[in-house]
């Protein structure tokens, strides 16, 4: 008889980036004190944990571009909340503007 472990937060995040994007696209994935980060040629995904009402926890999800923070989304208190949002924000265009004061 074999007992089933419980899936953690990273190997989920790895699952669903992999059956998202597919083999050929190249991203890592680095674990910190601060949640998880997702790293692609085009844009970086943060997941950072919260602390929530009773003792739960909220994601928040950070779309980074060129070191810029271009939307946060969450906070998240459902996994597949959170899971859904994140497939959206990891396979969509990007788009920000860069504005100036003059």
């Amino acid at each position: 008889m074999t007992v089933d472990t419980p899936t953690t937060p990273k190997q989920r995040l790895t699952t669903l980036v992999r059956k998202t994007l597919g083999e050929d696209v190249d991203w890592t994935l680095t674990e910190s004190d601060d949640g998880f980060r997702i790293a692609l040629a085009d844009r970086m995904l943060d997941l950072e944990p919260r602390d929530g009402p009773a003792e739960s926890t909220h994601w928040i999800i950070t779309l980074r571009v060129d070191g810029e923070t271009v939307s946060k989304f969450g906070p998240y208190e459902s996994a597949e909340d959170l899971l859904d949002q994140f497939r959206t924000v990891l396979t969509s265009d990007v788009f920000y503007t860069v504005c100036c004061d003059g």
